[in-house]
């Protein structure tokens, strides 16, 4: 066959067919964001208690642990899923690196927050959880990433002027259950009604 141009309307229709296919494909790893959902609520969950028991010293160690239990289930996840993924797509590829750029982020400010005995607070997480929901919800056009992004702004902010631990862990489970687990239970449902029976 002869290289031929494409039209113009053949061309907006593959970049359809491409953000379809990364959608589709998102929206089979909506397990990503119930994943991340359950450890977060957990976390603040725990650590909510433990202050309330005045066990301080347990919370930087349920976070720690949550976080690296986090991070290898989501590496072993995405190392299978790569060997099984035949072709991937500019979307898709972009998303990842999002994602990756995402997780790099988050770990330099849990290790400065280590490092440093500075006045840390709970707010940085969360402006970055929300940029990351805004982004992937953005990209794919999902409307309730981008309203669990607006709520995890406002829960960071909402941690910068209250000061409170025990508020900061309230707000922090409204967040992961508005911005993970509710577009994560979405995801999942819409990707089971897409599988053949």
């Amino acid at each position: 066959m002869k290289d031929r141009k494409i039209t113009e309307e053949e061309s907006w229709e593959l970049i359809h067919q491409m953000i379809r296919v990364a959608k589709e494909d998102h929206q089979l790893s909506g397990i990503t964001w119930l994943l991340w959902g359950w450890l977060l609520l957990g976390a603040s969950v725990l650590s909510l208690i433990c202050a309330y028991l005045d066990s301080w010293s347990f919370i930087s160690l349920i976070w720690s642990g949550m976080m690296l239990l986090g991070a290898i289930i989501y590496t072993f996840a995405r190392v299978r899923r790569k060997q099984q993924q035949v072709v991937q797509t500019y979307v898709q590829e972009l998303l990842q690196k999002f994602t990756t750029g995402f997780f790099i982020s988050l770990f330099i400010i849990i290790a400065s927050m280590s490092l440093g005995r500075s006045s840390f607070t709970f707010g940085y997480f969360y402006i970055l959880y929300a940029f990351w929901m805004f982004i992937q919800g953005s990209a794919i056009r999902f409307r309730p990433l981008i309203i669990g992004a607006v709520v995890n702004w406002v829960a960071a902010i909402s941690m910068f002027v209250i000061h409170d631990f025990k508020y900061d862990m309230m707000i922090s489970a409204i967040a992961v259950i508005a911005g993970f687990l509710i577009p994560g239970y979405i995801l999942q449902a819409r990707s089971r009604k897409k599988m053949p029976s």
